[in-house]
């Protein structure tokens, strides 16, 4: 846990170190860093505090990320039901509206920020951080529109250790094969009282909470029937609170997603909220501002800088540069950290591929391709399975690598030149090892960024946009 109130454990981190019996890593410095020039530091600092206090943020300092569901559910885009929608009845009692200001709600921040993004609820259950990521994946996703009961289910994943985007896709899948009659012993939509004695199954891995712990995809593996369609993953990472058909710039971003279905890695939805875009037709402008705002975020992850403030800078490229070369003397520029960027998600790119990548990964699941969307505000939205692919051939081209994802002489070439790692050959199959609890992962799927050898939530917050 990094901060007090992130834990740093989801996409896997958490279940690798469990199975190294590994408790914590400590670190404590004995020298101190020098920077290049500490008033340029120290200016830098004080105009960045006062732009993240501005307008730019507002949003954040005044709801939260929970302020996304409201808005969401009314432009069709809030995931219901394991996706079968885009559109919650219920949404307004889970509204932060109902909670900002009222007693028991307090906000705080991280270290010296002037955001304060973080709403909490102090309620008889205990206190609890508001975020839109752990209200849709427990209340919408799952059918539940009880406020009191999505909290305390938060609550406790937060206290298990559970990615609450997991833990909540996972269970949702599980109760539409419980609807479909492929999980007679599941849990069922829309049991708000039942939430809790999941989410300790699937933590403690007793009963069917042992198969629900590997997570939709290897459970919908497991339960065949066709059901792999509608599990809500890529790449065997459960999906975010956005609605893919309506929002078809992220569709594509979370296709391509290196790690699978990870908003913090693509925020192309925030084309689909403007103007510049048709979020209903996803077209080579949607995939341009997938590849910009996917380069945006590894500037932005590399900086080590709140996704949060990127409003608040007026040129991105140009005052990360400045904020660089006042640290380390070297003086960047705007065009090298773009060079960079790039190189960065070759690499990603490269590491997958050696792990076992292969370009059928990079796609969504049946449903969004097959299924258009049957009711509420984007009823009728439909991603057919040719946009995406032709969306998926022309990022790839942007990107300078071969139409169907896979590297180029060139990129190998540079990868090796810059960094030493040579391009590999093909290896020979190995056994994946066993999973903490007993179950051995299934040898035949794909490895990824992504550890797959994880629980269905190993970890708890995973940021919310």
């Amino acid at each position: 846990m990094p901060v007090l109130s992130r834990d740093f454990v989801s996409l896997g981190l958490g279940a690798v170190m469990g199975a190294k019996r590994l408790k914590a890593i400590a670190l404590r410095g004995e020298h101190e860093t020098p920077v290049a020039d500490p008033a340029a530091v120290d200016a830098i600092s004080r105009r960045l505090r006062a732009r993240a206090a501005g307008e730019a943020t507002a949003k954040y300092r005044e709801l939260g990320t929970a302020g996304n569901l409201l808005a969401f559910d009314r432009l069709g885009v809030l995931p219901t039901r394991n996706f079968q929608d885009s559109h919650f009845e219920g949404a307004e009692a889970l509204a932060a509206e109902r909670v900002v200001g009222r007693a028991g709600h307090r906000r705080t921040s991280c270290a010296s920020c002037t955001i304060g993004c973080e709403h909490r609820w102090a309620s008889a259950g205990g206190d609890t951080r508001i975020e839109y990521e752990s209200l849709f994946a427990l209340g919408p996703l799952c059918g539940v529109g009880d406020r009191e009961a999505v909290l305390a289910a938060s609550r406790l994943c937060d206290a298990l250790g559970l990615d609450t985007i997991s833990a909540g896709g996972t269970l949702a899948f599980a109760m539409e094969c419980r609807a479909r009659g492929l999980l007679a012993d599941g849990p069922d939509f829309d049991e708000p009282e039942a939430l809790p004695a999941w989410i300790e199954a699937i933590a403690h891995r007793r009963g069917l909470g042992d198969r629900l712990a590997e997570g939709s995809r290897r459970l919908a593996l497991e339960l065949g029937g066709g059901s792999i369609a509608y599990a809500p993953q890529v790449k065997g990472l459960e999906l975010p609170g956005y609605e893919p058909r309506s929002l078809q710039s992220l569709a594509l971003g979370l296709a391509v997603g290196v790690r699978g279905a990870d908003h913090n890695r693509s925020g192309a939805y925030e084309a689909d909220f403007s103007d510049e875009v048709d979020r209903f037709h996803g077209d080579a402008r949607s995939v341009e501002h997938a590849v910009r705002t996917e380069e945006r975020a590894a500037l932005l992850d590399s900086m080590i800088l709140c996704k949060f403030v990127r409003k608040a800078l007026e040129d991105l490229w140009a005052e990360s540069a400045e904020m660089l070369t006042a640290v380390t003397g070297h003086p960047f520029g705007g065009e090298e950290l773009e060079r960079v960027v790039r190189g960065i998600i070759d690499l990603r790119k490269a590491y997958n591929v050696r792990e076992g990548w292969t370009p059928a990964e990079d796609t969504l699941p049946e449903r969004f391709l097959v299924e258009p969307l049957a009711s509420g505000p984007a009823r009728g939205a439909r991603l057919p399975r040719e946009r995406l692919e032709a969306m998926i051939r022309d990022y790839n081209g942007l990107r300078g690598w071969r139409s169907d994802g896979t590297l180029p002489s060139s990129v190998w070439s540079r990868i090796e030149r810059d960094l030493g790692i040579a391009r590999p050959g093909p290896a020979a199959p190995t056994e994946p090892p066993a999973v903490p609890g007993g179950r051995r992962p299934a040898p035949s799927r794909p490895t990824t960024e992504v550890a797959d050898d994880r629980s269905a939530g190993a970890g708890s917050w995973r940021g919310d946009a």
